[in-house]
């Protein structure tokens, strides 16, 4: 039997409904006492604050990212998981040198601009085209053949603020196809307007998921892409890109695993998932140094409230995430063919704003487990959201090898204003929605990892 605080019994059996089908009653959570503890606790922060500052930047594949799972090694280490190691994988590792947009003629100016991730170079002086605009990718794929011959193709779709940040998955869509679509027309180069919702702030990511794209490929901040449209309503407007890059074909990245083993299954884990790398023009402390942050304090402060856990809690900082999810690719086909040991798992990858639902991805027959997390989080402001969690970011490529997960959606007002930006700072990290992030997942991991729950329950 695990610790507990005074006047709190961490495995009162609740007057709750038990599984159907089951012979074990839901245990009542210690929910009081996780959330007090994790809304005056820091060390959520102060993970994120030494991450950002150690090591700064942590972009796949490069030397920041390798010094970044070492840091991470002796951090988890530190903070009490055992058998912390580094699960390695072979990468194409890129990074950008030189870029810029320049509109050229009467009108000549220069446009904030950043090269999508796995851009090919330009030539060193740069090329020259004919800018033709295009409303969104729909109306770029159905431009004539040929239509785009030495000529560079600007899409020019705008992505809504929205608290779910629902918008964001079709506004990517430029960035991952725009390359190849427009080559098979002729095109020589793309322009497209930022993904994120920050005006001057150009949002970079991956272009083509973890491969070199076509065609050279800048982003526009959405200030300077309404420019070029205005310059456009004037008439033909050429514009210079440039574009150097740098390549490594044979790079090697990696995920941080450790644990905190269990008591009575220690052959069953609950994964608490985060990424460890992050874009380069910030210090990815919103993506995603506090989500790392916020795992790793939610899983101590369990600990520290209620004891040891029965299941064994496995932390998974990820690797390579950015640029295509190819450290959650590794690891899936590590363990493949023992994925039934995973019973549950969890990831945080959006950043610091509050949670606000809860989705569940388990198997039938889990409907009064998923109730009664629902009434625990239901004091910290978290409604009672889906059943079709399919899994944050890295652990969806767990969820088609039937890891039961939960999707803890979180208030994205701010967050694709900031994320892959300069903004991407420490400064603008708000300690008070991280508290809250971090007694969401401590009462979410208490009900993974120090019960013996079946979340597959048919």
């Amino acid at each position: 039997m695990g610790r507990v605080r005074t006047g709190l019994v961490a495995a009162i059996v609740a007057v709750l409904p038990t599984l159907a089908g089951a012979q074990t009653p839901i245990p009542t959570p210690p929910a009081k006492a996780l959330i007090e503890a994790a809304l005056k606790d820091d060390r959520a922060y102060a993970i994120t604050r030494d991450l950002t500052t150690d090591v700064g930047p942590r972009l796949a594949g490069t030397e920041a990212e390798a010094r970044a799972r070492a840091w991470a090694v002796a951090r988890l280490t530190k903070e009490g998981f055992t058998d912390a190691r580094i699960e390695t994988f072979p990468l194409t590792a890129w990074e950008r040198v030189v870029e810029s947009a320049t509109i050229l003629g009467p009108n000549r100016q220069r446009l904030e601009a950043h090269a999508t991730g796995g851009s090919p170079s330009t030539p060193p002086e740069g090329l020259v085209g004919e800018v033709v605009r295009f409303a969104d990718m729909a109306a770029l794929r159905a431009a004539a053949p040929g239509s785009l011959a030495g000529k560079i193709a600007f899409v020019d779709d705008v992505m809504p603020v929205t608290q779910d940040g629902s918008g964001y998955g079709k506004a990517v869509v430029k960035r991952r196809e725009c390359s190849s679509v427009a080559a098979d027309l002729g095109a020589i180069g793309c322009l497209i307007r930022s993904a994120g919702t920050s005006e001057r702030e150009v949002h970079v990511g991956q272009g083509a998921r973890g491969q070199q794209s076509k065609l050279p490929v800048l982003i526009l901040a959405n200030a300077d892409a309404n420019q070029l449209g205005r310059v456009l309503e004037k008439g033909p407007t050429q514009v210079r890109m440039l574009v150097q890059t740098k390549v490594q074909p044979a790079a090697q990245s990696g995920n941080v695993i450790a644990e905190m083993r269990g008591t009575e299954r220690p052959d069953e884990y609950v994964v608490l998932a985060c990424h460890l790398d992050s874009w380069d023009l910030g210090t990815g402390a919103l993506d995603d140094a506090v989500g790392c942050g916020m795992v790793t304090a939610a899983a101590k402060i369990v600990r520290e409230i209620a004891g040891p856990p029965k299941r064994s809690i496995r932390m998974i900082w990820y690797g390579a995430e950015e640029v295509g999810l190819i450290g959650a690719a590794a690891h899936a086909q590590a363990i493949k063919g023992k994925a039934d040991s995973y019973v549950f798992a969890a990831e945080s990858d959006s950043g610091d704003g509050k949670v606000y639902q809860a989705d569940f991805g388990f198997g039938a027959g889990t409907g009064p487990i998923k109730e009664a997390i629902a009434k625990a989080l239901a004091p910290l402001g978290v409604a009672r959201g889906t059943d079709n969690a399919r899994g944050q970011s890295d652990i969806s490529t767990l969820r088609p090898l039937g890891v039961p997960v939960m999707d803890l959606q979180q208030d994205a007002s701010k967050y694709f204003s900031i994320h892959h930006t300069p903004d991407d700072i420490l400064e603008n990290i708000d300690p008070e929605s991280v508290r809250q992030n971090v007694a969401v997942y401590a009462v979410t991991a208490w009900f993974a990892a120090w019960t013996t729950l079946d979340f597959r329950a048919q």
